[in-house]
């Protein structure tokens, strides 16, 4: 069975042509250094060997490799929430998001990949330093036109491929050991099957190489036109474009070094439609999807439905890439790439058209918003979920341009406001209380806007922790719900006062809160209101021990159930689970919460998924199964989960936690107790779902807790070197695959062999086998 690996990469890194001795010189480099910054001109394939290195290495990362693509992030201020987004940090608590992700990457052996850090080269700076000093085993790997200038930085300069001399060429099977004409050879033959360089062709072959320095992305480009016209032709038009512009080019000086020309020439070659739509994408950060694309690019001079046929014709040549980020059509979308963007930015800038696609750009994402705030408590909510996630970087884009406009800030507060229960679902806390500050900063018109972003973002604050803030916001939005007399603002501010009195203790006064908000949801349409609504009423009534609370949390699942509202049904069913338990229906609370555990397994909520093994633990001690409740505590308290999340810290809950603690210690003794909670902490997020659900297998603690002799656990490196050992691997071979050196391999597998009780590496082998493992 294959190794799963952890981490964030895509599928594969295809058509690498050319670059193993730089691969070869990386991989050493990052044995030895915690911190390599690739740097080049644009163009040079930074990020194409940076992920290729990320791929090669994975086995010597326990914790992952996970890439962070920057390109399309222009905000220093959301840097790190971009980075803790995109590694699954849950990130919920308040503290700021840099201390979470440190706190997080504490203990992990994982490797970092910031892609395109030349926009935020100071924030990058900030935050690697920060990281770096808080996860001595962390590594980082960054692509960046310059280097960072930190301390302990290992720059690691990609050069061009290398290009044959033109003055004495090599007959054509010799200039095979020129990287530029084997991309060249590689790619043309993709443009224009069967394609090969021979003795008709290789002296123009190698004049294109060497006239773009080899440059890849350059060499890409010309090599695409081989779709539409003939070598010859190709090297003719070339040279004339050179020639029109050698005095701005200059190719001979190699700080001059870049794809522009090519990228310039490219454009020139572009119809007036196409050469538009190129302008237009350039407005999206990231990457789009076709509707989008219509929608922005279309107008004046090209239809929209001609849109979608230019787009297949610039991604034929080259200028726009596709991404697969998903199944069939939903997950196809459209990118350019940062120098062909940036091209098309500077060719918008002179443009004269009336229409701005910047206009269109937000006007598109704001009427995505309000549908998705429409249609999200439905069937269609996890959709709506993954796509507002793709286009989160559009999103920013579109939220800062009402910031930036005159007289649109009340689109910023209506946009912000909206994606409130995106940002509850996806747990993105910081980054919505970060819009929702500037929105209500840039316009205090006492508007119903403004008052949906009040509640939106005391909402968020108190989930936070930040009461007092959470406090004021809501004191202003009560007072202009009131004055403009609008029932859905009224239930917000309902909402949030009652989890406001929630965290302060007054749990009747809450109840009563949460009835009115229920109330004037109904009435008034908002179902995912309602269903928060009717969720807090049902807990703050199980708290009090209200005969209520069953009901509600009824209503909030049935409500779920009727619209299929499957990001909310976890939830749904966790209040359901916790009203049963405080009732003392054990059977059914273990149900209900083993049925949320279910759907939460292929997401990554890891904080619903703690407090669903909080709660199966209580149940558990409340059937006299002690050791089952202790490793249930201990899995809720796993290192998957940071420990500084308000929420988990509520005073309810640890209390519940603290009672449950002392029912097992008290049966099994302390030590025992601290045996079984370590067996629970020691379980990965898979492993204790597994847990939870009763699943057999799970059932049972790992071999190495209960071998004879009191084996201690492997650590995570030791487990790797098992596990490579399992599959054949020799100390050197160990040694290689995870750039350690040999003498290291070897102290490892001793160490194993001392740990488990065995003399040999074939009881290794088999042990692995029979923990399914390998």
């Amino acid at each position: 069975m294959p190794p799963q690996w952890k981490g964030r990469l895509p599928g594969s890194a295809t058509n690498f042509v050319s670059r193993r001795r730089e691969l070869a010189a990386a991989r050493k480099l990052l044995s030895t250094s915690r911190l390599i910054t690739m740097t080049g001109v644009s163009g040079i394939g930074k990020s194409r060997l940076a992920l290729r290195l990320a791929m090669d290495v994975r086995p010597a990362f326990p914790d992952g490799v996970w890439l962070v693509e920057l390109a399309g992030c222009d905000n220093a201020d959301l840097l790190a929430e971009t980075v803790a987004v995109d590694l699954d940090v849950d990130h919920r608590c308040g503290s700021p998001v840099v201390k979470t992700l440190s706190a997080f990457l504490a203990d992990k052996m994982l490797l970092l990949v910031l892609d395109h850090c030349d926009g935020l080269t100071d924030a990058c700076t900030r935050l690697i330093r920060a990281l770096l000093a808080a996860a001595p085993r962390l590594h980082v790997l960054v692509t960046s036109r310059n280097a960072l200038r930190l301390g302990g930085e290992r720059v690691f300069p990609l050069p061009p491929l290398t290009v044959p001399h033109l003055d004495r060429l090599p007959p054509a099977t010799g200039l095979n050991h020129y990287g530029a004409v084997r991309l060249f050879a590689a790619r043309a033959a993709a443009a224009h099957p069967g394609f090969v360089v021979d003795e008709s062709n290789w002296a123009d072959v190698a004049w294109i190489c060497r006239r773009v320095d080899g440059i890849p992305l350059a060499i890409e480009l010309v090599a695409a036109q081989l779709r539409t016209m003939p070598l010859r032709r190709l090297v003719d038009l070339l040279d004339a474009h050179f020639r029109e512009r050698t005095k701005a080019v200059e190719l001979a000086a190699p700080h001059r070094l870049r794809p522009q020309p090519v990228i310039d020439w490219h454009f020139d070659l572009c119809s007036p439609a196409e050469r538009q739509v190129w302008k237009r994408l350039s407005v999206f950060t990231g990457s789009c999807d076709l509707a989008a694309a219509e929608a922005v690019c279309g107008g004046e001079d090209v239809r929209a439905d001609e849109v979608a046929g230019i787009v297949t014709t610039l991604l034929d040549k080259g200028i726009v890439h596709r991404r697969q980020d998903g199944t069939a059509d939903e997950g196809i979308r459209y990118q350019l790439l940062a120098p062909m963007r940036q091209h098309g930015l500077e060719q918008r800038s002179r443009s004269t058209r009336r229409t701005d696609p910047r206009i269109r750009h937000r006007d598109h994402y704001l009427s995505l918003v309000a549908v998705a705030g429409t249609d999200w408590f439905s069937s269609r909510q996890a959709l709506w979920a993954e796509r507002l996630r793709k286009e989160r970087d559009n999103l920013r884009t579109a939220i800062a341009s009402c910031l930036d406009e005159r007289g649109k800030s009340p689109l910023a507060l209506r946009i912000t406001s909206t994606l409130l229960h995106f940002w509850l679902a996806t747990g993105e806390l910081h980054e919505g209380r970060y819009w929702l500050d500037r929105a209500i900063a840039a316009d205090s018109s006492p508007t119903v806007e403004r008052a949906d972003a009040l509640s939106a973002r005391a909402i968020l604050t108190t989930l936070m922790g930040d009461v007092a803030h959470a406090g004021s916001s809501l004191a202003e939005a009560d007072e202009l719900a009131r004055r403009l007399n609008d029932r859905r603002s009224q239930a917000y501010t309902r909402l949030g006062l009652s989890m406001l009195t929630t965290h302060r203790g007054d749990l009747a006064g809450a109840v009563i809160l949460a009835e009115q908000a229920v109330a004037g949801f109904r009435d008034t349409g908002d179902l995912a209101g309602a269903h928060a609504a009717l969720s807090q009423w049902a807990i703050d009534a199980a708290l009090l021990g209200d005969s209520t609370a069953a009901s509600r949390a009824e209503d909030g699942l049935v409500l779920c159930m009727t619209r299929q509202a499957s990001r909310s049904m976890p939830h749904a069913l966790w209040v359901a689970a916790f009203a049963a338990w405080r009732r003392d229906e054990l059977r059914r609370a273990t149900a209900l919460a083993q049925s949320a555990l279910r759907l939460l397994r292929p997401s990554n909520d890891r904080l619903a998924v703690a407090l669903t093994l909080k709660l199966l633990a209580w149940t558990a001690i409340g059937q006299n199964q002690h050791t089952k409740a202790a490793r249930l505590l201990g899995a809720s308290a796993s290192r998957w989960l940071p420990s500084e999340l308000a929420v988990v810290q509520s005073q309810h809950y640890a209390a519940f936690d603290h009672r449950c603690e002392n029912g097992s210690r008290q049966s099994l003794g302390d030590h025992q107790f601290a045996t079984a909670y370590h067996q629970g902490a020691q379980l990965g997020v898979d492993q204790a779902i597994g847990y939870g659900l009763g699943m057999p297998a799970a059932d049972r603690p790992p071999t190495e807790w209960t071998r004879q002799h009191g084996a201690r656990s492997l650590t995570p490196r030791e487990q790797q070197v098992a596990e490579l050992i399992a599959q054949g691997m020799r100390n050197k071979d160990i040694a290689a695959t995870l750039l350690i050196a040999r003498r290291t391999a070897e102290t490892h597998v001793e160490s194993i062999l001392t740990k488990l009780g065995f003399t040999t590496r074939a009881e290794i082998t088999a042990w692995i086998a029979g923990t399914g493992q390998s």
